[in-house]
């Protein structure tokens, strides 16, 4: 192989690579605009090291009813977002109690949720001081 092929393969697989991407960013863009029209969105991520990662969009209503959740898992480009199963309906004050009780090792897996869910609690029950600071 000489090295403008070698060039080549690697130019080429950039350019698939970055069609994959943008392809993913508006998958992730699609689903936010989708979910924001039901309520109040959460979101939360996990980096995998060298295993996969996830993203994990909550959404909920004023009172903290999940009413839907989405996660995209997995290390490649392909990844698509899948339904949460088992948490609409529930409360997220519960369902992160939930996680928080589990063992640590379990808990890490689930961090994202908890992040979309810390979300979603700081949205619903906003401190004093950024009350006092928004009516100043």
């Amino acid at each position: 192989m000489t090295v403008w092929t070698i060039f080549g393969i690697l130019i080429l697989l950039m350019i698939v690579q970055l069609i994959g991407m943008r392809l993913q960013v508006k998958a992730y863009k699609d689903t936010v605009h989708r979910l924001h029209k039901m309520g109040n969105l959460g979101i939360g991520s996990m980096r995998g090291k060298f295993g996969p990662g996830h993203l994990v969009i909550i959404v909920c209503d004023n009172d903290g009813k999940i009413l839907d959740g989405e996660i995209m898992q997995g290390m490649t480009i392909f990844s698509k977002f899948e339904k949460l199963k088992g948490i609409a309906g529930r409360t997220i004050y519960d369902l992160k109690k939930e996680y928080l009780e589990l063992p640590k090792k379990a808990r890490k897996q689930h961090k994202g949720h908890i992040q979309a869910l810390e979300a979603l609690e700081l949205r619903l029950n906003p401190s004093m001081e950024e009350v006092e600071g928004a009516c100043e």
